[in-house]
């Protein structure tokens, strides 16, 4: 009943239509393909309302590479896991693999909060890699990103680093050592692969149908809505973390990078010279993703504080870093000169 009545407000709200907004988006070199959901927040502040929109009904489809975006689930797996066995935020983890004799080696030890922080700041693969191995395939595929939870069509299957310390090859056991920051309370946890292929299950069609990493556009925009509106949503909407743990994901603290945009140098493609002169005092949050025919950005403006408006989005384009005449972080840019556009009219 749950999942249904889930699923029902999920597709409700998404029935709304904007075509002022669809020409605006496709306008930005409409020969190639593109992808586009959209949440405008309006309400108050003690009961926000949610409107949604998809650009050409593409918010539900699974046929674009996701890139860094993903990433955050991988945070937000992670905290959920620390939670669960009691750690402190600011725990150590020590990672192993077990090696082809059986014999367990050494890989590296990092800090949550290093791995996080670097995620966000330079969208680290190395990183992204560990938060994976540490909370292991399976575990995510069947306790974060499944249907009840709100994704229906979201699945991780590979890390982005391939060398040694980081790599994660599937088919290894992994062991971690989590420890709290005064060496108080110590967990180790196993984990393998079970060699279910959990992509093809939800859809993947990019790069590699069993084996590749897949979301939709709605899901990852709802991710970051469910993370800045955490307090005025039901439990079962949302994530099993502590006021702590959405704090850092949004803000960092401690000279650690949250979602948050402080400058320029982590690459918010949504973050345009227009979007910046219509709303010079809003607060922005993103993470970008590209590859080499792929480019995307999940980002939030928030100009509540100064009587402007709240929008969320995920945009991405089939054009990437290595495409020309324009590269398609610039084409993902002018996409969000358009929602700055529109978002001025409302």
């Amino acid at each position: 009943m749950r999942l249904a009545l889930f699923t029902f407000m999920i597709s409700t709200a998404m029935s709304q239509a904007d075509q002022a907004l669809d020409t605006a988006l496709e306008s930005s070199n409409p020969d190639l393909q593109k992808w586009a959901s959209i949440c405008l927040v309006t309400g108050n502040a003690e009961k926000p309302i949610f409107q949604w929109h998809d650009y050409q009904d593409t918010g539900a489809r699974t046929d674009f590479w996701p890139a860094s975006t993903i990433k955050l689930y991988a945070a937000i797996a992670a905290l959920e896991l620390l939670h669960e066995q009691g750690q402190d935020l600011h725990s150590k983890v020590v990672f192993e693999h077990q090696d082809k004799a059986g014999i367990w080696q050494l890989d590296c030890t990092r800090t949550l909060p290093d791995m996080l922080s670097e995620v966000f700041r330079r969208s680290s693969n190395e990183d992204y890699t560990l938060l994976l191995r540490l909370v292991g395939i399976d575990r995510i595929n069947t306790q974060l990103l499944i249907p009840q939870r709100g994704y229906p069509h979201s699945a991780l299957m590979r890390g982005y680093a391939n060398d040694r310390p980081w790599a994660y090859n599937r088919e290894e056991a992994q062991r971690i050592y989590f420890s709290s920051k005064n060496n108080s309370q110590a967990t180790i946890l196993q984990n393998r692969w079970s060699g279910r292929h959990y992509a093809e299950e939800r859809g993947c069609s990019v790069i590699d149908v069993k084996t590749g990493n897949v979301t939709s556009a709605h899901e990852l925009t709802d991710t970051l809505r469910r993370l800045l509106f955490h307090e005025h949503l039901s439990k079962n909407e949302r994530f099993k973390l502590t006021e702590q743990h959405i704090d850092f994901l949004l803000h960092g603290g401690e000279n650690f990078v949250g979602l948050e945009t402080r400058n320029p140098d982590s690459g918010p493609s949504s973050w345009s010279p227009k979007m910046q002169s219509h709303f010079p005092n809003a607060r922005f949050y993103h993470k970008c993703g590209v590859i080499s025919d792929h480019a995307m950005d999940l980002a939030c403006l928030d100009d509540r504080a100064n009587g402007g408006p709240c929008c969320l989005w995920l945009l991405a384009v089939k054009a990437g870093h290595a495409s020309k005449p324009t590269d398609g972080e610039t084409i993902v840019g002018q996409m969000a000169d358009a929602i700055a556009d529109w978002l001025r009219k409302k």
